[in-house]
């Protein structure tokens, strides 16, 4: 009895990879912030209908064992959107955790994943490919990771005296820090990838409220998303042969 092969690829994981990351996660701080607040949703119903397609969007890809760069990304983004509406679920209201408490709840979480992550399949790799669970895991991870992003990019840019400005210098030499380990050390590149995406996220957090936000430039959440989005499709047309070199995500 033979077990059916998911056709599932991640683009590779270089300079371009972590510029569209950037973009998508800055995309998905304002458009989550347009989504529970221009269109009147609020962050509980926004939550709700945000995570459950992102849930039906999983389960298509498996169910249907296909995927490419296009469906990747838009689930990076969906995953991102989500994510900030979980996050201001946690740390407005309803659970009113505040920014400190919400950020140490989801990295527990994050890193509990990881933890399994390991005890149920530590052969599994994103570099080797990831089986079904492996796989359902990294998405979780992606959302969760997400959802810290904006606590903790919204704790830097609104609870400490660095601001949006500051707090995405701060992050940007951390991701140095993380891409020089990555580079000249024997840090396992699995923990560098997931340590990356941890100041990845609060990055396009920081970025999102400096650029939307009257304490910045104050663009607002409508155009800010029409010009981000404009910039990630036009970086990912330009590039659209680094969707030729793919690796397995699932095997």
């Amino acid at each position: 009895m033979t077990t059916k092969t998911l056709n599932i690829k991640i683009p590779d994981i270089g300079i371009h990879y972590w510029t569209l990351m950037i973009l998508a996660t800055t995309i998905g701080e304002i458009v989550g912030n347009l989504i529970s607040r221009n269109l009147g949703l609020g962050y509980s119903t926004g939550s709700i209908i945000l995570i459950s397609s992102y849930i039906v969007s999983i389960f298509a890809i498996v169910i249907s064992g296909k995927e490419n760069a296009v469906v990747y990304w838009i689930l990076i983004v969906l995953g991102n959107i989500a994510g900030t509406n979980c996050a201001d679920f946690i740390t407005i209201a309803p659970l009113q955790l505040g920014t400190i408490w919400g950020s140490l709840l989801v990295m527990g979480i994050l890193t509990s994943i990881l933890i399994v992550w390991k005890l149920v399949a530590p052969k599994s790799t994103i570099d080797s490919g990831l089986n079904r669970t492996t796989f359902f895991l990294y998405w979780f991870a992606i959302l969760v990771s997400s959802t810290f992003g904006t606590t903790s990019g919204d704790f830097l840019s609104n609870d400490t005296s660095l601001g949006a400005g500051g707090g995405t210098i701060l992050l940007i030499l951390i991701l140095l820090v993380i891409a020089l380990l990555n580079r000249f050390t024997k840090v396992s590149k699995e923990l560098c990838y997931w340590l990356a995406l941890v100041a990845v996220h609060p990055i396009g957090a920081t970025i999102g409220n400096y650029i939307s936000k009257p304490a910045g430039l104050n663009f607002g959440n409508i155009w800010t998303s029409i010009v981000l989005v404009t910039l990630f499709l036009l970086i990912f047309t330009l590039k659209k042969k680094y969707t030729k070199k793919e690796k397995h995500l699932i095997t």
